[in-house]
């Protein structure tokens, strides 16, 4: 393996991940200065709407392409052959799928689980899936050119989205006065535009010669991982979807910026997971008993659990001070979407099983996730309309934690691994208990401000032992020299 490769690679895709969602945050501040809350709570039920189509109309072959690239990278027209094979099953399927969406039929299924008295069909949601189906060809495009190490295109692709598209739902938003369909509008030209960038360099490879072993191929490898992506997608986004259809479309706007706000720290996790990720893979093929192992996750859980309080207590401020007074709704929530992320970093324990060649356990442990956060909102909240979005958070939050859970029971029996759990229910309670509920509320005070410097103090001298520390100024010296 080329490590400085590897490392451009993974310098690359930290830049796109930081960018795509940080770039984000930076922008937030002037769309919601253009949107009502009404129309962002719009625009965040239509964001879970494109992420799930693109992965139910991607058909999950980007990673049979992936697998199929190691096979033919020397063989080009070959593998050319195999992206106009598997590019024209998703063609077809496309097609069908759009042609039951301009029916009747399907206007009816959506309006059992959208109300479209506040979400147009036509307009609004039709063209939310079409920039699903445009995000699904994309996937293919960037990861080809991640097997490739085309690490520029993918960074500058980044990019172009990123900026094409806020600088046009400005102009729509502001000029055109479309409000929440001139943002879709936007969205739309930004990644036809992405499209456009990606074109030569993919479409261009095709072969057009079609082989049905390839549809074979490629279907039989796509197709098992649609469900289980469907499934992480809908515990992190259906909430959205099911408040919009029992509560007030300006809560749902408020929520959605307290999810969006979250995004910063799931910046961190991930980024942390990243440098957890080789270690782990190393410390397991020496000594799969070693205990840094389970060390350095928890090690990694203290660190981001005190990135979380800190987030938490000083939201408030940071709300009242960037965005409009029609957003102050999001303080209250944001301190669990906050708390909900931490613990979906726990998501690392899935590598345990991909070491161990026991991926399966994953989809099990996906489903029962979903079906527990899904079924749940769909019982509480339509019979509990003024608790519809604490409902939300916590079914998320708890969701992810019996997922968690779960994960670290099998983990105990069948690979005999355990885990400070009293460490891990301390980090739990730090970022869920009325002391952080009552501080990082709406009421801002100077009172309240001394009394979260104190808290955050007491916290830190809990968490930043000599070990945590030392991890801390090990990774900043790794982003230092990079």
């Amino acid at each position: 393996m080329d490590n400085k490769s590897l490392l451009k690679g993974t310098l690359v895709y930290t830049l796109s991940n930081v960018v795509t969602k940080m770039g984000s945050l930076v922008f937030l501040p002037i769309i919601t200065r253009l949107l009502t809350v009404e129309e962002y709570g719009i625009v965040g039920m239509l964001e879970p709407i494109a992420t799930l189509f693109a992965v139910f109309l991607g058909l999950g072959i980007y990673n049979a392409q992936m697998k199929k690239y190691v096979d033919l990278k020397d063989d080009p027209k070959e593998f050319g052959s195999f992206l106009f094979s598997s590019f024209a099953v998703i063609i077809i399927f496309n097609l069908l799928v759009f042609l039951f969406l301009i029916t009747p039929f399907s206007k009816k299924i959506f309006s059992y689980i959208i109300d479209l008295n506040k979400i147009d069909y036509n307009s609004l949601i039709i063209l939310t899936i079409v920039i699903g189906f445009v995000n699904a060809l994309n996937t293919l495009a960037i990861t080809l050119f991640r097997m490739k190490k085309m690490y520029r295109k993918v960074a500058f692709g980044s990019l172009i989205k990123l900026f094409s598209n806020y600088f046009l739902a400005i102009y729509f938003i502001k000029y055109m006065k479309l409000g929440a369909l001139g943002n879709q509008i936007a969205n739309f030209a930004a990644v036809v535009l992405l499209l456009v960038y990606f074109f030569k360099d993919y479409f261009g490879k095709f072969n057009f010669k079609f082989k049905k072993k390839y549809v074979n191929y490629s279907l039989k490898n796509g197709l098992p991982l649609i469900f289980i992506e469907l499934t992480d997608q809908i515990v992190n986004f259906s909430d959205r979807i099911v408040l919009g259809k029992f509560i007030p479309i300006a809560v749902v706007g408020a929520y959605s910026l307290a999810f969006t706000g979250g995004r910063a720290l799931s910046v961190i996790t991930g980024s942390f997971i990243n440098s957890w990720t080789p270690e782990f893979y190393e410390a397991m093929k020496t000594d799969r008993n070693n205990p840094k192992i389970t060390k350095s996750l928890e090690t990694f859980l203290g660190i981001i659990s005190f990135a979380c309080v800190i987030a938490q207590l000083f939201a408030p401020e940071a709300i009242k001070l960037i965005f409009p007074k029609s957003y102050a709704a999001a303080i209250d929530f944001i301190p669990y979407v906050l708390a909900g992320i931490v613990i979906q970093a726990l998501v690392c324990l899935d590598y345990f099983f991909h070491f161990h060649e026991d991926s399966m356990y994953i989809f099990y442990f996906s489903v029962f996730a979903m079906a527990f956060n899904l079924i749940g909102n769909l019982i509480l909240i339509p019979n509990f309309k003024n608790y519809g979005v604490f409902i939300a958070l916590w079914t998320t939050i708890l969701a992810f934690l019996l997922r968690a859970v779960a994960e670290m029971v099998v983990i105990k029996r069948k690979y005999h691994i355990s885990f400070n759990y009293k460490k891990m229910f301390f980090y739990l309670i730090i970022l869920l208990n009325p002391a952080i509920f009552y501080l990082s509320n709406h009421e801002v005070s100077w009172i309240k401000f001394v009394l979260k410097i104190v808290y955050l103090g007491i916290i830190a001298k809990i968490l930043i032992n000599k070990e945590v520390a030392e991890k801390i100024k090990k990774i900043f010296k790794k982003l230092v020299k990079r």
